[in-house]
C-alpha cells in the first residue's frame, strides 16, 4: 500500500500571487512557515521553524489568493509532489519537493478588511476548500 498524505499548519510567509497556466489554470505559488518548539537541555525554549512551498490549483488558488494574507495561519492537507528541471546555467538536473494542496482552511477567525463586503457576496459556494462563517462569510477554522 502507498499512501501520500501530507497536513501543516503555518504562518503564510507572503501574501499569494494568483498565475495561471497556458491552458487558464489558475494556480498559486505560496510559502508556509512551520514552527516547532521544544526545551533544550539546558532548560531553553527553542524553536525550529520549516519553509514549506505549497502550490494550490484550480478555483481553489482562486479563493486562497483573495482571501488568504501574509502571516494569516493556514491549514493545508495535501500531498508530496517533486518539480525537476535541467540548470540553465549549468546543465544540472535539479528537483525541488513542494506540497500540492487539496484542500486548506484558516484556523483563526480573518479580521475584516475593506474588501470584505464584496467578498460575502460571493456566497458559501465560492468557498470550496475553507470553512466559512454562515453570518460573515469569512473563512474560520
Amino acid at each position: 500500500m502507498n499512501l501520500n498524505k501530507a497536513i501543516f499548519v503555518g504562518n503564510l510567509t507572503a501574501n499569494p500571487e494568483l498565475i495561471h497556466t497556458p491552458k487558464g489554470t489558475a494556480v498559486v505559488n505560496a510559502s508556509l512557515a512551520v514552527n516547532e518548539f521544544y526545551t533544550a537541555e539546558d532548560g531553553e525554549r527553542q524553536q525550529i521553524t520549516t519553509f514549506i512551498d505549497v502550490k494550490v490549483w484550480g478555483p481553489s488558488a482562486e479563493n486562497f489568493a483573495k482571501l488568504a494574507k501574509k502571516g494569516q495561519e493556514i491549514l493545508i492537507d495535501g500531498s508530496i509532489r517533486q518539480d525537476t528541471w535541467e540548470d540553465k546555467e549549468s546543465g544540472q538536473k535539479r528537483s525541488k519537493l513542494y506540497v500540492r494542496a487539496d484542500g486548506w482552511q484558516f484556523t483563526q477567525r480573518k479580521v475584516a478588511t475593506p474588501e470584505a463586503p464584496a467578498l460575502a457576496s460571493l456566497g458559501s459556494r465560492a468557498f470550496r476548500s475553507q470553512s466559512v462563517c454562515r453570518s460573515c462569510h469569512h473563512g474560520v477554522s
